[in-house]
């Protein structure tokens, strides 16, 4: 049973199903319906989710979740960077190497492709296009263009897993 502190009762339902109160200021125990469990249990959930998060700055008792953009704990930062940018916030983007390497990665994929491989890939992983829709289009059974994803797919994880 984990019940926030201000809440005033403990709820629980037993193993033969019946749903149990304690009143935290007398101890009395008592069963209760379904319909005030839930509206307990209701009461109970909102005042938990009320109490979590962290406190906002000149807000008076409003409190924030720990990963909004606007809010950070230092413990989480770079020690040795200025302070102000947590590493959730970093945008890969950003990183000229990383962008390079992954252009360079993305070509050498393209390139192990076949050409209707490439064409399965550019019109229906990358563009959108469903694979049966190609496979009408083209005069081709759907299974073929299936083992074409398949082998596209193979291709991209031996490709990509040199990022690791």
């Amino acid at each position: 049973m984990r019940t926030p502190k201000d809440f005033d009762y403990d709820l629980w339902t037993t193993e033969d199903g019946k749903n149990m109160v304690r009143v935290k200021a007398t101890g009395e125990v008592t069963e209760v319906s379904r319909q005030v469990m839930l509206a307990l249990r209701s009461f109970e959930m909102k005042l938990k989710r009320s109490q979590t998060g962290i406190p906002v700055e000149g807000g008076k008792g409003a409190r924030a979740t720990l990963l909004s953009i606007d809010l950070f704990s230092l413990d989480s930062c770079d020690k040795n960077s200025d302070g102000m940018t947590p590493p959730w916030l970093i945008d890969d983007e950003q990183n000229p190497e990383k962008i390079t390497s992954l252009k360079e990665l993305e070509k050498e994929f393209i390139d192990s492709l076949t050409p209707t491989q490439k064409e399965i890939f550019l019109k229906c992983l990358y563009g959108g296009l469903s694979l049966r829709k190609f496979a009408k289009e083209n005069s081709l059974s759907f299974s073929s263009v299936h083992d074409s994803v398949e082998a596209i797919r193979k291709k991209y994880f031996k490709v990509f897993d040199k990022l690791k």
